[in-house]
């Protein structure tokens, strides 16, 4: 996995390095992919005349997961930056990747926060006028023992942060149910699936994808059928147990000439940073 470099690691790197970093990946074990209509001789032929690595290879270092901080109450940063609006995001983490959660939780994305019929989006930019942008996501690990995390992001009228963030904190918390828009965020999910293909150049990655969540062939039928039979109540559990009444990390971008940050603290505790503590020197 990268990391960052500080500035002054930064700073201090020749055009020479970096223009060996990708060479020296052929050192470590690795796998090749084709798609075509080469005959299989040819392209082994082609292969080793063009990729012959030298020695042996080295392992690939294990993969580290990244994970967000655990905390055990809500906690908000603040950076203040004279803008037009505020920028609100709301993230927290859940448990690790199972395909067991895979259809609840796209439909929980759809039907909550993802596109303009979503919750979200119609009660604090609809019907509410809280926010000029707003959108959710139950992001699913990308890999098996993966962490999962809620995210949220409002950009909304500085002097109405207050207001959008407690409106928005009640929404992740308190779900309003809606038969209506839960069959509408469904049915576009099954439009997708029908409508969506996995094209001859696209299947090696798709495999991967899947080995990578631990899922062995296409998994594509039994979500389609999941879908099919999920139901309202489905929805609202998987609410309850995945997303509701966390702890969570706060970051809001605004101008605190006019944001009250004393007001903030109803949500949980509240500290200041620069600009510069924000990047690593």
């Amino acid at each position: 996995m990268l990391e960052a470099l500080t500035t002054t690691e930064i700073e201090a790197t020749t055009l020479d390095e970096l223009m060996s970093l990708p060479a020296g990946l052929l050192d470590y074990k690795h796998t090749l992919s084709y798609t075509g209509s080469l005959p299989l001789e040819d392209l082994v032929t082609i292969l080793r005349r063009h990729h012959t690595p030298v020695g042996e290879l080295k392992d690939t270092p294990e993969f580290r997961f990244r994970s967000a901080r655990k905390i055990e109450s809500t906690q908000i940063y603040i950076v203040d930056q004279q803008t037009a609006q505020a920028q609100v995001r709301i993230e927290y983490p859940d448990g690790e990747y199972t395909e067991d959660d895979t259809v609840l939780s796209s439909i929980y994305t759809n039907y909550f926060g993802s596109g303009m019929s979503s919750v979200v989006f119609q009660e604090l930019r609809e019907a509410r006028a809280l926010a000029y942008s707003a959108s959710a996501r139950y992001a699913q690990g990308g890999r098996l023992n993966d962490q999962n995390l809620m995210l949220g992001v409002i950009g909304t009228q500085t002097d109405k942060t207050v207001d959008a963030l407690s409106a928005f904190i009640d929404l992740i918390d308190n779900m309003p149910v809606s038969i209506e828009r839960f069959d509408e965020s469904v049915n576009s999910l099954l439009n997708r699936y029908r409508t969506s293909k996995v094209n001859f150049r696209q299947v090696i990655g798709a495999v991967r994808g899947w080995k990578r969540l631990g899922i062995e062939g296409d998994p594509r039928r039994q979500r389609f059928q999941q879908l099919q039979d999920a139901a309202m109540d489905d929805l609202v559990n998987f609410q309850r147990e995945h997303v509701k009444g966390r702890p969570k990390l706060i970051s809001i971008v605004g101008d605190l000439s006019i944001l009250d940050t004393q007001e903030l603290e109803q949500f949980g505790t509240v500290q200041q940073l620069q600009v510069d503590d924000l990047f690593v020197e």
